[in-house]
């Protein structure tokens, strides 16, 4: 069977015997030549466009067959070879692939390279719209009576002004009666603002001091016209000079001490030391400057000049503020007195009964005290 296009472009069906003949186009009626060799393979399919001869236009198309289905596989067995729909199926082919591609890309890989495929197509879609930011009332940290920003551990504390002065601990029962504990056996050092936890009950004396060429102290009124007093004088007349030019605290003693290359200032404290509570200790190197009232001392250049503006401690202020009209401080001393126990955590203060007292805040309660450390002035 030889199968070949006509001038119409409908395929013709011819029997072997009539290649190189003529039969008769079923579909359009005219005479079509029958190719000689029926293995010419698929050349009839581009013979349209080799033809250059002008179409026939004495030719009707025929009207069109009703009830023919373009991608009918009855019609395509009928007429023969359908490029159009082998073309149609590769392009089905194609789009397979490029899908299969796809997801491979998007949803496989990230998997094999460990992230989540939502992620990766949920990056694909728009922004969402901003939300706007709702405003909340911010929480205010508990504030925490006494020491701020210290982790209590029961143990002993010292602090001191001017810092950093050098303290030695050692058991009162292995302390000698009188003159410095530093480098005895037993005694534990550290420096003032930290403490010593751990310490077993009893009693113990804490030794604060300071050299007396510390820059801090070099900076305090009249300091030098002190130091050469200091130079020359005996043992009792420098503890004189001392009360003299520093204010009270609770030093159980005050003193000098002249080492082979050095002097240092020196002063001693007794605490008890018990179980589960934090002792503390307040050193006061501040020198004593007169307020124009007899023998008593200004609170206000040690506020300004001499104590860190540092914030501490932390206590009922009100409170305090009460105690300290209690004890006769002036209402203009009583907020000089509170600016200094926020500092410091202690001052002294020369009341108008002529007592000194030590006012102080606990260490880790806030809880306000006094004591009488000297009962007339010097």
């Amino acid at each position: 069977m030889i199968e070949f296009k006509a001038e119409c472009g409908h395929t013709v069906r011819a029997r072997d015997e009539d290649a190189g003949g003529v039969v008769r186009c079923s579909y359009c009626g005219r005479n079509a030549a029958v190719p000689d060799n029926h293995d010419a393979g698929l050349d009839f399919l581009f013979r349209e466009l080799e033809e250059t001869a002008e179409p026939d236009k004495s030719y009707k198309k025929p009207k069109k067959r009703r009830g023919r289905k373009l991608f009918s596989r009855k019609g395509a067995s009928a007429e023969g070879f359908d490029p159009f729909g082998i073309v149609l199926k590769l392009c089905y082919v194609a789009g397979l692939i490029i899908i299969v591609w796809v997801v491979v890309q998007k949803a496989v890989m990230p998997l094999i390279r460990g992230e989540s495929p939502i992620k990766v197509f949920a990056n694909r879609q728009s922004e969402p719209p901003p939300v706007e930011e709702v405003t909340r009332r911010e929480r205010v940290p508990k504030k925490t009576a006494g020491l701020i920003g210290e982790a209590r551990t029961a143990g002993l504390y010292v602090a001191s002004v001017p810092t950093g002065a050098t303290v030695y601990c050692i058991e009162q029962q292995k302390a000698p009666t009188k003159g410095r504990i530093a480098g005895l056996s037993g005694v534990r050092q550290m420096r003032t603002d930290g403490s010593l936890p751990h310490v077993n009950d009893g009693a113990y004396l804490v030794e604060v001091t300071l050299p007396w060429h510390d820059r801090n102290l070099s900076a305090y009124k009249d300091y030098w016209d002190f130091r050469r007093a200091v130079e020359h004088a005996t043992e009792d007349k420098r503890r004189q000079l001392l009360e003299e030019y520093f204010i009270p605290d609770d030093a159980t003693d005050v003193f000098i001490y002249e080492a082979d290359d050095q002097i240092y200032l020196v002063r001693q404290y007794r605490a008890d030391v018990r179980r589960d509570q934090s002792k503390g200790i307040h050193a006061l190197f501040l020198p004593r400057i007169k307020s124009g009232q007899g023998k008593a001392f200004a609170v206000e250049p040690l506020v300004r000049d001499y104590i860190p503006d540092a914030k501490r401690y932390e206590f009922d202020e009100d409170h305090v503020s009460g105690e300290l009209g209690y004890y006769g401080v002036s209402p203009t001393d009583r907020t000089l007195v509170i600016e200094a126990l926020r500092r410091a955590g202690a001052i002294s203060y020369m009341t108008p009964d002529g007592k000194t007292r030590l006012f102080r805040i606990g260490i880790d309660d806030g809880v306000f005290a006094t004591k009488v450390v000297r009962e007339s002035p010097p």
